[in-house]
């Protein structure tokens, strides 16, 4: 059925069984992930597949340049700031967005910690449910892991990118530096990131905006890929830190940041408004069906 002919059908069954309507759905927005594009084809099948559970569904595939390809470019060399203060007025302009009562938001990797910033800093949009697949919430402390690993010249890159990950040009050049964090040189990461320790709120001063936006979602959902080699560690999907020396993961509710609320993730979940989930896979190895099940638990108007 064609989604205008589906609407008007539904507002003439209103006026003769004085039938109380549906809210209209909640807009979605999407971040992609490092080296991927905002139309690329996943991202594509994630729209289709919503669609198609929730017609006439607003969709919106978050991007920094409309050309793909410079779009993909630019999900690895940037600056994250910059690319959150131009999401926050590109969301702004979106008249679908920018008068909704809410909008869910679902993160792909990269893109889910780039969403969590722009909901910390963008008080103007009102976030319901925030969704993110293996994002780096408390960092990475391995560049991306190369695709072929025979690739000598990308493991040659990420050696001399991790040596020199402190330098203020890589910081504010290379996106995947502005969200590492190494807990072995967690002094280093305070005074050098250029990202992710002020958007944790790690740093002696804090941004109390911070904790009163993010505290304001209905849901934070947050997916963890059991296998996952590209997110190092993997617990950093789920907010978990690692102890120095132990050489272990710190439990999510164990961990500086939820015992002390840097971000209000401890209101969030002491309100039942955390949710975690799983995916016994490799990173951002997603099955129609998972995407069918989150899309049905947290996007809609349920």
């Amino acid at each position: 059925m064609h989604i205008s002919t589906f609407f008007n059908f539904q507002v003439l069954l209103s006026h003769l069984y004085n039938v109380t309507l549906p809210k209209a759905y909640r807009p979605v927005v999407l971040w992609h992930g490092l080296g991927d594009n905002y139309n690329a084809s996943g991202i594509r099948d994630v729209n289709d597949l919503i669609s198609g559970l929730y017609p006439g569904i607003f969709f919106h595939s978050i991007y920094i340049d409309e050309d793909p390809s410079e779009d993909q470019q630019k999900s690895l060399f940037g600056d994250a700031n910059k690319q959150v203060d131009q999401i926050c007025d590109q969301l702004k302009s979106i008249k679908e967005l920018a008068s909704a009562d809410n909008i869910d938001a679902i993160g792909f990797s990269q893109g889910g910690v780039l969403l969590r910033g722009l909901i910390e800093r963008c008080p103007d949009l009102s976030f319901h449910n925030l969704i993110t697949f293996g994002s780096p919430h408390m960092g990475v402390m391995e560049m991306p892991l190369c695709k072929d690993p025979r690739d000598w010249l990308c493991k040659r890159r990420n050696e001399l990118l991790k040596r020199q990950v402190w330098n203020d040009n890589v910081q504010r050049k290379i996106l995947p530096a502005q969200y590492f964090r190494d807990p072995f040189e967690y002094e280093k990461y305070l005074k050098h990131s250029f990202y992710l320790a002020d958007i944790n709120n790690e740093r002696n001063h804090k941004n109390a905006s911070y904790v009163e936006n993010l505290t304001k979602l209905n849901k934070l959902a947050l997916i963890t890929f059991t296998e996952d080699t590209t997110v190092v560690p993997k617990e950093s999907a789920m907010f978990c830190d690692i102890d120095t020396n132990w050489k272990q993961t710190i439990p999510f509710d164990k961990t500086d940041l939820y015992v002390e609320d840097y971000i209000g993730i401890r209101q969030l979940h002491e309100s039942g408004k955390i949710e975690f989930h799983y995916i016994e896979a490799g990173h951002m190895a997603i099955s129609d069906e998972f995407v069918e099940d989150i899309a049905l638990k947290y996007l809609g108007n349920t």
